[in-house]
């Protein structure tokens, strides 16, 4: 399509892709909190669990996708730094285990979202510059 020519193309996709319940391990972290990581940590279209897994909760990537980049947008924070920290926030939750984001960036340039002057608001979504 000639209207996405020159623009980045970004595929999120919040499924499970396949059958096995990763095993999960803590994280070494500094202080009292308790970081959970899956088996599958390590690798930076962006998946809410790598190949061959399930997830427990299926809004959680979403969940944690729309309160980072809402939060995040308007100060031109990069989105690879939003998946860094999407990353951090889904460890914070109790279903984190099921949770191993992974990304495949091909791109050699960052991303950064500008907020528009008007916006639709579409069921409990927003749209800004063709992100929900």
């Amino acid at each position: 399509m000639e209207a996405f020519k020159d623009l980045p193309k970004i595929f999120i996709i919040d499924a499970c892709r396949g059958e096995n319940a990763p095993k999960s391990y803590e994280l070494a972290m500094r202080g009292n909190e308790i970081l959970h990581g899956h088996n599958d940590d390590g690798f930076l279209i962006i998946w809410s669990t790598t190949k061959g897994h399930r997830v427990a909760d299926l809004s959680l990537l979403s969940h944690c996708m729309k309160n980072v980049v809402t939060s995040k947008y308007k100060s031109g924070y990069p989105f690879k730094k939003m998946l860094q920290d999407i990353r951090t926030e889904i460890r914070k939750n109790k279903s984190s285990e099921w949770y191993c984001v992974e990304n495949q960036d091909t791109t050699d340039y960052d991303i950064i979202f500008q907020q528009r002057k008007s916006f639709k608001k579409i069921s409990e979504h927003f749209i800004w510059d063709g992100f929900i």
